[in-house]
């Protein structure tokens, strides 16, 4: 063996972390470089590195971020710019993952974990953390095992990656590894805790309370939760300021307390049908630990709605070839394809015509670019990640029979696309391949809506009909009609004969009623005094009769009574309505003089204006009569008519002969 030295010249600064080989002016080994570089991304302005090379102080608000990632668990790459603020979560593509990065839960399956994970310790703290937070399922590769196995396979992982500094991975050992693993788990079991955390839905069928499934920014994730280690070696913070959490711990006497579990996700399309629905932890690790070694992915994604298609094929950062079509297929006014309005009827017009060609031209478009210009491009990516409804995957993927690209290779996209551009694609192909790092809390949340309900017990289903049943006789008492009782007079013991006399109409027996005493304010049972009765205008003036020659004898306003009319009274009536007639037929007469002087002077107006049109006008030459219309012209004479055209030029030739016989006319 060999140590590899490198000359101060070709670090940064703030790489050396104030190594006191670098203020003699010595050499650091390749190794203690390594980890150095590891634990600390230079900066990348002049600001930046004056900030690292003053070490603590004046650090700015993503150096804070970072070290905010740290104390939470997450590892080192989590970098501020990878923060998605409105779901609290750090999306990291692959690329931006260091080399040979792997969560030591997933060592074994990944061909050895890699001492810059975060989870990365001394000691067996990992497999602890991960049962205090809910164990492992039985069967599970990470069932817990005693610490003297955990120190030895930790010894060996290390120096596998010490090996691995000088030569190659031996990848006949990672095989054969991966293998004792298979055969140490049973997959039939999968995970049968009463205790589990997250149940599967839809077609997956087993049980997990390491797996569970998300939902962040509206897209499905797959979450695997994984031990938090101490914060030691590489994966502790280089910096001597405390966290927030750590100050307010420090300022009120308590301890700190540190996450056990993080979180991390990654899209639900990257894990097969058959994964998912078999749901055991170890397929779903497996599939995870073959995704955290990609940095370089080979996807392809498409995208075809509303006559836009979008698809790209990409290689790590980099697209490869890219296409954007777009074609006239939508009606704009009334909405959907063509094609699923000739499904019901077929709409003879120009506009038509239009959208079926463009439907007919953008099927031959995708299919060559599926199976010919890009068939070299499709076939060798890994996986080819689609986002089109159920009417349009024979257009973008073909038929059962006459597949564009193999069945196998194909994941619908688990989110909502905008309109298919190649900035979509682009952005779609991003999401896929970041992987989701979320703190203990931020985890939670994000599973929530996932989380089994839980099924009520026999006492509380009884209670719950109890209620139930109390709420329905409730509402049919509500609904219930009650009788409503029928007002007879008969049985009313407050009718009184005048209440009959004055119904019935009966004037005489009214007044000698009244004579005798009958009180007029008495009520009966609907609360009705007499007068209230009076089926007509005789009957109410009997009774006001009969107030004015008796006022003093009742109480005529709570009776109801008007004022009483008698004989002054109505003399004083017939005098009013006779001066009113009176007054009624002057002012008819007066109307009638006034209307027949308006009449003359109208009359008047119109002759005058007559005979001044008259004097304005053109007279006929042969009538005399004014012209009203465009008159009829013969040498300098006007007409009104042809009739007085050639009555006035016969009378002209006859006047012209006698003229030249010596007569006159």
């Amino acid at each position: 063996s060999h140590d590899i030295f490198v000359a101060p010249q070709l670090v940064h600064p703030t790489t050396t972390g104030g190594n006191s080989d670098f203020r003699r002016g010595g050499l650091l080994p390749i190794a203690r470089l390594t980890d150095a570089v590891m634990a600390e991304e230079p900066p990348t302005s002049s600001r930046a590195a004056a900030a690292g090379r003053g070490g603590g102080r004046g650090r700015n608000a993503a150096g804070a971020a970072s070290d905010a990632a740290i104390a939470a668990g997450l590892p080192i790459f989590c970098r501020p710019r990878h923060l998605q603020k409105g779901s609290n979560v750090y999306s990291v593509p692959l690329w931006d993952f260091t080399a040979r990065w792997m969560p030591k839960e997933l060592g074994a399956l990944g061909g050895g974990g890699s001492r810059f994970s975060s989870a990365a310790a001394t000691g067996g703290g990992a497999a602890p953390a991960v049962a205090a937070a809910g164990g492992y399922p039985e069967g599970s590769t990470q069932t817990a095992k005693p610490a003297e196995d955990n120190g030895k396979s930790e010894e060996k992982s290390n120096k596998g990656s010490e090996k691995s500094d000088s030569e190659p991975d031996n990848e006949n050992e990672d095989e054969e590894t991966a293998k004792k693993a298979d055969a140490d788990d049973d997959d039939d079991k999968g995970s049968e805790s009463d205790q589990s955390e997250v149940a599967w839905e839809g077609p997956l069928g087993h049980e997990s309370r390491v797996w569970s499934r998300a939902s962040c920014d509206g897209g499905l994730l797959l979450l695997r939760r994984l031990a938090v280690a101490p914060a030691t070696g590489v994966g502790a913070s280089t910096s001597s300021t405390p966290t927030p959490n750590e100050q307010e711990a420090e300022n009120s006497g308590a301890t700190p307390s540190a996450p056990s579990t993080y979180g991390l996700g990654v899209c639900s399309a990257l894990f097969s049908r058959a994964e998912q629905q078999e749901g055991s932890d170890t397929s779903l690790d497996k599939r995870l630990a073959a995704v955290l070694k990609m940095r370089e992915p080979h996807w392809a994604v498409c995208a075809l709605r509303s006559g836009h298609f979008a698809g790209a094929v990409f290689k790590g950062q980099e697209a490869v070839v890219h296409k954007a079509i777009h074609r006239y297929t939508i009606r704009a006014k009334s909405g959907g394809s063509q094609a699923a309005a000739d499904s019901g009827k077929k709409i003879k017009s120009a506009g038509s015509n239009l959208r079926r060609y463009g439907e007919t031209r953008l099927k031959e478009e995708v299919r060559e670019l599926m199976t010919d210009k890009w068939a070299k491009e499709l076939a060798s990516c890994e996986l080819i990640f689609v986002s089109v409804s159920k009417r349009m995957q024979s257009t973008l993927l073909g038929t059962e029979r006459e597949p564009f690209v193999p069945s196998s290779k194909v994941r619908k996209l688990p989110f909502m696309l905008g309109r298919p551009t190649f900035e979509v694609v682009r952005e779609a192909y991003l999401r896929v391949a970041s992987v989701t790092f979320a703190e203990e809390k931020t985890v939670e949340a994000l599973t929530a809506r996932f989380k089994p309900v839980q099924e009520p017990t026999q006492e509380e289903l009884e209670e719950k009909a109890r209620q139930k049943e109390e709420k329905a006789k409730q509402k049919a008492a509500a609904q219930e009609v009650k009788p409503v009782k029928v007002y007879k007079e008969e049985e009313d013991e407050l009718y009184t004969p005048l209440h009959a006399a004055t119904a019935a109409g009966d004037e005489a027996q009214l007044l000698e009623l009244l004579e005798d005493g009958a009180d007029p304010t008495a009520r009966d049972g609907k609360g009705r005094v007499p007068f209230f009765l009076a089926p007509n205008q005789k009957i109410r003036d009997a009774y006001r009769r009969f107030r004015g020659s008796n006022e003093e004898l009742f109480d005529w306003a709570a009776a109801c009574v008007p004022d009483g009319i008698t004989d002054e009274t109505e003399a004083q009536k017939k005098e009013k309505e006779r001066e009113k007639a009176k007054r009624k037929k002057q002012r008819q007469k007066a109307a009638k003089a006034e209307a027949k002087e308006e009449a003359a002077e109208k009359a008047k107006h119109e002759e005058e204006e007559r005979k001044m049109l008259e004097a304005a006008q053109i007279k006929c030459d042969n009538c005399s009569k004014p012209i009203v219309s465009k008159p009829f012209s013969r040498l300098e004479f006007q007409y009104c008519t042809p009739e007085c055209v050639a009555a006035h030029k016969r009378q002209l030739q006859a006047e012209a002969a006698m003229k030249r016989f010596g007569g006159s006319a």
